[in-house]
């Protein structure tokens, strides 16, 4: 959104408009690109948009809301929150990339937050809590000091009939003149009863309801970005589909990419507890070879690509659709996946004659275990 029109007469408008199309002709930009279905098009949409408006420097700002506490172009999308830690990593790795490239370089530090360690996101409530217990339901009172006998302990020791009289001499304490002082406070735990001088910390993650203490938190530096030379020509052109790997996003790639993706999300890391989900098909489509003449991208996958939350791949007539779930969520998810493929592939065989389909196989992948074991798995019984 680049602005309101109060009227369809609105001179600022109309020269608003003529600002981007000018913007555009300076850098030779290239127009008419395909509609967005996958992640992977919105991030390289979103920056062609910063781009043709001469927006070249990026900066995060805290954003009420967001899972990552901050915003910075293409750090923030609109596909569903179920997906949002998945999207977190496929644009970290675009970023990774187009620093490797030479698209973008680092202009300036602005904060160090701390996120979760187990979703990376930073939706935290910080508790006090008990040293022993881990409890937060504590008390804290002030301690006094009797300057008369250096007696120190608990406020509430020295209460007696609404004054304030040392439970060691026994002397009452004087408001005026003043005889005691307060150096500290001390807690006291209304779970186990333990008292202690300082509290520990812990801190709850509102999205994956997650506890870890704070030295646990994942520091992330937050820093300010600008497109390069090399980048906004990349960009403008659209050069940039051929220069930066599809690998790491959701959406169709090629059967090498997505391998690839499976190694590189198969090392575990702290707190990970999402695994992998395969679905193969056997496809068989007798239109397809000559509409490839046409068009390179098979037609049963046009007719897929809304399913822009899996990863998929066509390999021959078997078919790959990979989604990542969290391990308790298997069978649910699992049967989810299925259940609207099948349902796809059927609205697609009805509309095209000796078009054939069946569910293979599905098979589950935990990071940490052997990666090349199971690509292996995968490979020979395609065969």
């Amino acid at each position: 959104m680049d602005g309101y029109a109060s009227q369809p007469t609105d001179n600022s408008m109309a020269r608003g408009i003529e600002d981007i199309y000018s913007n555009m002709r300076r850098l030779n930009f290239l127009l008419g690109t395909e509609p967005v279905v996958t992640h992977a098009e919105e991030v390289l949409r979103l920056c062609r948009y910063a781009i043709s408006r001469r927006q070249f420097t990026f900066s995060s700002e805290p954003t009420p809301g967001l899972n990552s506490g901050y915003m910075a172009l293409y750090y923030y999308t609109l596909w569903n929150e179920e997906q949002e830690y998945m999207q977190m990593e496929e644009r970290h790795f675009f970023h990774q990339q187009l620093l490797k490239l030479g698209y973008i370089h680092r202009t300036r530090f602005i904060h160090k937050i701390h996120v979760c360690p187990s979703c990376h996101r930073s939706h935290l409530l910080f508790f006090e809590c008990c040293p022993k217990c881990g409890s937060s339901n504590l008390k804290e009172e002030a301690v006094l000091h009797h300057f008369r006998c250096a007696n120190v302990s608990p406020e509430s020791t020295y209460t007696w009939d609404g004054e304030l009289r040392c439970p060691k001499c026994g002397h009452m304490l004087r408001h005026i003149g003043v005889d005691y002082d307060k150096p500290s406070s001390v807690y006291t735990c209304g779970e186990c009863g333990d008292s202690f001088m300082y509290p520990g910390m812990s801190v709850l993650c509102t999205s994956c309801r997650q506890t870890h203490s704070t030295d646990e938190l994942m520091p992330v530096d937050v820093e300010e970005y600008e497109f390069t030379p090399e980048g906004i020509k990349a960009f403008a052109n659209n050069d940039v589909r051929l220069s930066v790997s599809q690998t790491g996003f959701y959406g169709y790639s090629s059967m090498h990419d997505f391998m690839d993706y499976l190694r590189m999300f198969s090392r575990r890391t702290p707190g990970q507890t999402e695994v992998f989900v395969i679905a193969r098909f056997y496809v068989f489509d007798p239109t397809s070879d000559d509409m490839l003449v046409r068009d390179a991208v098979p037609p049963i996958v046009q007719a897929m690509s809304r399913f822009f939350n899996y990863k998929n791949a066509l390999w021959g007539n078997n078919y790959y659709f990979l989604c990542r779930v969290q391990s308790g969520e298997i069978a649910a998810r699992q049967g989810q996946m299925e259940y609207e493929l099948k349902a796809e592939l059927e609205d697609y065989r009805k509309l095209h004659t000796g078009f054939q389909f069946e569910l293979v196989d599905t098979y589950i992948y935990t990071p940490g275990d052997d990666v090349e074991q199971f690509i292996r798995r995968i490979e020979e019984e395609r065969r």
